[in-house]
Formats: structure tokens, sequence, C-alpha cells
């Protein structure tokens, strides 16, 4: 059994249907209902008004009842001064920041390692020095 339910919504800034999936249990625990879920999707309209727009991020707000059931959709441009990402920004940014971090602590093993023997090698120093005294 599918872990996820698709829904179906009309966004009236594009003028087409999409589908949103949502786990099974998405609506359980909610403080009220309907309970609102915002997603992003891109423009993919053929109006005129708008085809500079085109791959432009929509931000889309649902109202969800109990039964994962869309009540209402309401949807807006993406602001560029907002601090709202896609999915997809959302991704590349954190494999960006994995990618990153896995690099900074191979760095920081190397000198770690390089700290090490250095310290080593300079209690061994001492070591003779004392023992020449």
């Amino acid at each position: 059994m599918s872990q996820l339910v698709r829904k179906r919504y009309f966004c009236r800034i594009c003028q087409k249907s999409h589908t949103i999936k949502f786990p099974r249990h998405f609506a359980e625990n909610q403080k009220r209902y309907p309970f609102v879920f915002f997603s992003i999707h891109k423009y993919s309209g053929d109006s005129d008004e708008f085809i500079e727009k085109n791959g432009a991020d929509i931000i889309t707000t649902f109202y969800v009842d109990k039964n994962l059931t869309i009540r209402d959709v309401d949807v807006a441009w993406e602001d560029s001064s907002s601090n709202i990402m896609s999915e997809n920004d959302t991704e590349n940014l954190v494999m960006f920041l994995t990618e990153t971090i896995n690099e900074m602590q191979e760095q920081y093993d190397s000198l770690l390692e390089k700290y090490t023997k250095l310290l080593e090698s300079s209690d061994k120093k001492d070591k003779n020095y004392e023992e020449k005294l």
C-alpha cells in the first residue's frame, strides 16, 4: 500500500491542474482542521500576460481537512525578497552543505593527524634534550 496520497488542485495563476502528494498520515495530530500546508511549484502556464515568468516560483497555500481533502487553495507569485525556497532548491542546498561539511571533516582529520605527529616529534626532541643534560 502506498505511503503517499495523491491529490489534484487547480492553480489559478497557471490555469492548470497539478498533483501534490501527502504522506498517508499527514493530517493526524493537527491542532485544527482545516490545517494549512505550503508548497512551491514552477509556473507552467501559456498566458501571454505571464509568459516572461515561465519557470518562476508560485507559492501555494493548501487548506486540508482531516481526510486529506483539499478544501481551498491560494496561490501567489514568490517574492524574491522572501525566505521561502522550493523543495528542489532546498535539496540542492542540503547536498552542497553536506559535501562542504564532509570536505571540512577530511581537512580537520588531516590537520589533526599532522598536529599529533608534530607533538610526538616535539616530545621526542624534548626527551632527547633532557637526556643530554
